[in-house]
């Protein structure tokens, strides 16, 4: 439950200086770096992070500022150790636009202010494909993906999709779904890499995760909360407007 309190003061503050001291740990072996891959590049894929309901065609727009909590305490434990981090969080900036037919576009970056630690860019495309004549469900199908650096020594690129339902009461939205994620990480060599090896090491896994999450709508603004499910847990949340 502290995590959900830590992503919320993160983003009302707007997200100054909520990123986390990270320290990736050197010498890993290719265990070490498959484990690491899990940690950093699954956790760090793209979410949907707010309401799956439609922007409403060509007039919908969405912007948002987010933050990402992602549990690294067992990464410390790998190659030659490091300081132990419990939790390691980051800001995103967020933009969406509405197109035909229930499609909308996001896009995500990090703010320039930490751009020197993490540093993420990805896109989205979601289709709400299903809407219940009697009850307030829907359906949407969700496909991503992004690129993630942490501190320019570990980079990842992640790609997957996400089948999510939604159910609203009023200005209340709950949804869950499932999906599948697949993370490609490269480990930096050389002096200053963290590799075992002394080369630049490349590792990929995927892995079905479970998502869920709430958007509670306050006029033209929100706030999204999300859990998603892999190797380890991931806490967002979301405030945003939407015209």
């Amino acid at each position: 439950m502290r995590h959900f309190f830590f992503v919320i003061i993160s983003v009302l503050f707007f997200g100054s200086g909520a990123f986390a001291n990270l320290q990736i740990p050197k010498n890993l072996d290719k265990q070490d770096r498959k484990s690491a891959t899990e940690i950093l590049g699954l956790s760090s894929s793209m979410k949907l992070l707010g309401d799956p309901y439609p922007l409403g065609g060509y007039s919908g727009v969405e912007v948002g500022i987010a933050s990402e909590v992602i549990s690294t305490e067992e990464l410390s434990r790998f190659g030659n150790k490091a300081p132990p981090s419990q939790d390691t969080s980051y800001s995103l900036l967020t933009l969406g636009k509405g197109f035909y037919n229930n499609l909308d576009i996001y896009l995500q970056f990090t703010p320039f202010s930490q751009s020197e630690d993490i540093t993420n860019f990805g896109g989205m495309v979601r289709w709400g494909f299903y809407q219940a004549e009697y009850l307030p469900a829907h359906l949407s199908l969700v496909a991503y993906a992004n690129s993630m650096s942490f501190q320019n020594l570990v980079n990842c690129s992640s790609q997957g999709y996400d089948l999510v339902a939604g159910f609203s009461v009023q200005d209340l939205t709950l949804y869950t779904g499932f999906g599948l994620v697949q993370t490609q990480a490269k480990f930096m060599g050389g002096a200053d890499g963290v590799t075992d090896s002394g080369n630049t090491e490349q590792e990929e896994t995927q892995q079905a995760h479970f998502l869920g999450g709430l958007s509670l709508k306050f006029s033209k603004m929100f706030l999204a909360i999300q859990l998603d499910r892999y190797t380890e847990a991931t806490y967002s949340a979301k405030f945003g407007f939407r015209f």
